[in-house]
């Protein structure tokens, strides 16, 4: 019958096998996000000009509308639709920024409480002040790192905006600080605990800290009329990437240690420990 400490450990494996559906990288090309409106501006304004220059010529007072009536009135509707189309890109954009943060972050809480589970389970001496910060750095985690209104700010933003994409950016920015900070102290609080516990120390990889300000980022935007505002867009999609990146390599550091790899007999590849055949080359693995 599986132990308490078993238990804990397939959620540990669980929680990690979530990561590619949660930590979704976003790639560059949402850069178009905060450069379509000045393209889309450039673009409209030139159109404009060439229509109105063109009909200067031909414009007589008292007769008919020329086509350069027309073609204003049409690029009157094209420019409508133009906005509204760079509202909803900008829309998604923000709901995926909210998202995979929520999702990172939910996911983060359960694996760190099961770890710590694990940890408890496999220690003889109770409950010692490592696993009491454990617990509280997990409930801190749970009540200040809820869940932020992605499919609502998405919806405000196409009312509201750029209020609102200015919003959700302080938020985001933020967030990403304290959680690193959170989970740096988590990592120093994990070490004295896998000794306590009995498990192999993990080797951790120092992590990258984003610790930007985001009020000196919104006062850099308001000074430059909203220019600013593109490179503030950059660091956030950069920064939750390598985050992701940089905890996933933090996560299988912490999995390596709570399951070891052993060596395939047959074909001297890394499997898992208690392994009955080796998934390289299919060999049966004898017990030791």
């Amino acid at each position: 019958m599986p132990s308490q400490a078993d238990f804990a450990l397939r959620r540990v494996e669980s929680y990690i096998r979530k990561r590619p559906f949660t930590d979704r990288r976003m790639g560059y090309a949402w850069m178009i996000v905060p450069v379509l409106p000045i393209i889309v501006a450039i673009a409209l304004i030139m159109a404009l000009i060439g229509i109105v220059i063109s009909s200067i010529p031909t414009f007589q007072p008292g007769e008919p509308p020329s086509p350069a009536f027309v073609g204003i009135f049409a690029l009157y509707a094209l420019a409508l639709m133009a906005f509204y189309a760079v509202l909803l890109v900008g829309a998604f954009a923000v709901f995926y920024f909210a998202d995979r943060r929520n999702r990172h972050f939910r996911r983060q809480q359960m694996l760190f409480a099961a770890i710590s589970s694990y940890l408890q389970a496999r220690t003889n001496v109770g409950v010692g002040e490592n696993f009491e910060k454990l617990t509280q750095l997990n409930e801190d985690s749970i009540f200040e790192e809820q869940d932020r209104p992605a499919g609502l700010w998405a919806i405000l933003y196409v009312f509201v905006t750029p209020i609102v994409g200015l919003v959700v950016a302080y938020n985001l920015t933020q967030d990403l600080r304290k959680h690193e900070e959170r989970q740096a102290e988590h990592q120093q609080v994990l070490v004295p605990a896998f000794d306590e516990a009995g498990v192999a120390r993990p080797t951790f990889t120092a992590c990258r800290r984003h610790n930007r300000d985001p009020m000196v980022y919104l006062i850099l935007t308001a000074i430059t009329a909203g220019l600013f505002w593109i490179y503030w867009f950059y660091t956030l999609l950069r920064d939750y990437n390598e985050h992701f990146a940089d905890h996933a390599a933090f996560e299988d550091q912490i999995l390596a240690s709570l399951k070891p790899l052993a060596v395939c007999r047959a074909c001297g590849g890394s499997i898992p420990q208690d392994a009955k055949f080796c998934p390289i080359c299919g060999a049966p693995q004898s017990p030791a």
